[in-house]
């Protein structure tokens, strides 16, 4: 990796953490100055505009979240140990370990629910992409009659992740990990036998 690189991935790294934060819109220019240590020329030489490098933090985010989520899942065998290493890393959302700020796809789709955010696609194509994870997870559980056979996995997969992103969301505003542990609970009891 050259030094252009280096420097693109440090503005990328850096304005994500300020993007997921104070959401899209929020974030000015001289945020991502102050955390960069850039000035303008130096940002725009790397990105055209602000939309384009909120886009590349945001893709930056979801595929760092995501290749933990495959990794996890991959040392598992069982569609049940799939599922809770998929939900120890959503856990990590409340304390910030992996991406700071919570959830970049919830947290960019609320935003993108009430603004004019370029990049409402790869919101969708990221939502789309946890969704196919867990339903993976369900097809496996099912197909070795791991999880309960009457499971209808499109709408399973659908109601795991709403009941993930809302508990997240409940346990980030009262500070409290129990909103999140309370709904992880119900998962377990409701899917596995």
């Amino acid at each position: 990796m050259n030094k252009g690189q280096r420097t693109k991935l440090n503005i990328i790294e850096k304005s994500s953490t300020l993007f997921n934060q104070h959401g899209y819109k929020s974030t000015s220019l001289s945020d991502i100055m102050a955390v960069t240590g850039l000035k303008k020329g130096g940002i725009y030489n790397h990105f055209e505009d602000k939309d384009t490098l909120a886009k590349a933090a945001f893709v930056y985010s979801m595929n760092t979240l995501g290749d933990h989520y495959k990794e996890a899942i991959a040392s598992k065998e069982t569609a049940q140990e799939q599922l809770l290493a998929f939900i120890s890393v959503f856990s990590t959302l409340f304390h910030d370990h992996i991406v700071i700020g919570g959830c970049p796809l919830m947290n960019a789709a609320i935003e993108a629910d009430d603004t004019d955010i370029e990049f409402k696609d790869v919101i969708k194509v990221g939502f789309t992409g946890l969704l196919r994870i867990i339903e993976g997870i369900l097809q496996i559980g099912k197909e070795r009659s791991e999880i309960q056979e009457e499971l209808e996995i499109e709408s399973a997969a659908i109601f795991i992740l709403s009941s993930l992103e809302g508990a997240l969301a409940l346990s980030r505003l009262y500070k409290d990990q129990r909103y999140l542990e309370m709904t992880i609970s119900q998962l377990k009891g409701l899917l596995f036998k």
